[in-house]
């Protein structure tokens, strides 16, 4: 499989904090990757990079392909916009046409299941309600790598369960998936490798069920 994501000596640093210290590794395409370890251990911020959201401090990261992320709730979308305009926003900076948003909005209203609250801002959400939407729009863009941050735990049962589908679906047309979850299950049962960060430093690098195990 040829690689989508290279990272090498992977440095951030925040004033006199290092939040990650000579991070290595590499993903493959079609992958999903679960990303381990405890609060503080730098996962956030890894994926950050990842997304283009924060800028390496030192070492290369080479990233190919459209990037569609989950990942502090609230990110990407206005608070002051309906649902329904920040679908259209927030899938304009993912690369969508209006056409093409309009051609999947009714998966997308579909997926989220929100009914007619896709017309009041957002920020009368539920962090339920947010992440069914946030989810169903980074999904439906068709992403070559989708980055999830915790965002599915403030789900429901029923949304968690639709949400693992939708996932092996992307991974069954090929996309690359970075999973970050404090669930040992939830990793075992979605990832075929697994990064276990801890102190910003690589503890632990390779098969899920050997990382969680460990």
């Amino acid at each position: 499989m040829s690689e989508i994501i290279k990272i090498e000596n992977l440095k951030k640093s925040f004033g006199k904090f290092q939040a990650l210290k000579d991070v290595t590794f590499t993903v493959n395409a079609g992958e999903v990757v679960g990303f381990l370890g405890p609060n503080g251990a730098g996962k956030s911020t890894l994926l950050q990079l990842v997304c283009g959201t924060l800028a390496r401090t030192v070492g290369s990261l080479a990233v190919h392909g459209r990037v569609a992320a989950l990942l502090e709730l609230g990110a990407g979308f206005s608070p002051d916009f309906s649902g329904l305009e920040n679908v259209y926003m927030n899938a304009a900076i993912l690369g969508l046409s209006r056409a093409q948003v309009d051609a999947r909005l009714d998966s997308i209203l579909a997926f989220a299941d929100i009914g007619q609250f896709i017309h009041q801002p957002v920020k009368t959400y539920s962090s339920g309600m947010f992440v069914r939407l946030a989810f169903a729009v980074a999904t439906s863009v068709e992403p070559d790598i989708l980055v999830i941050d915790e965002a599915l735990s403030v789900g429901d049962g029923a949304f968690a369960r639709k949400s693992f589908d939708r996932i092996m679906e992307l991974k069954d047309r090929g996309a690359t998936i970075l999973f970050c979850s404090h669930a040992m299950y939830h990793v075992q049962a979605l990832c075929s490798r697994a990064l276990w960060l801890e102190g910003g430093c690589v503890r632990m690098w390779g098969p899920a069920p050997k990382v969680t195990a460990a």
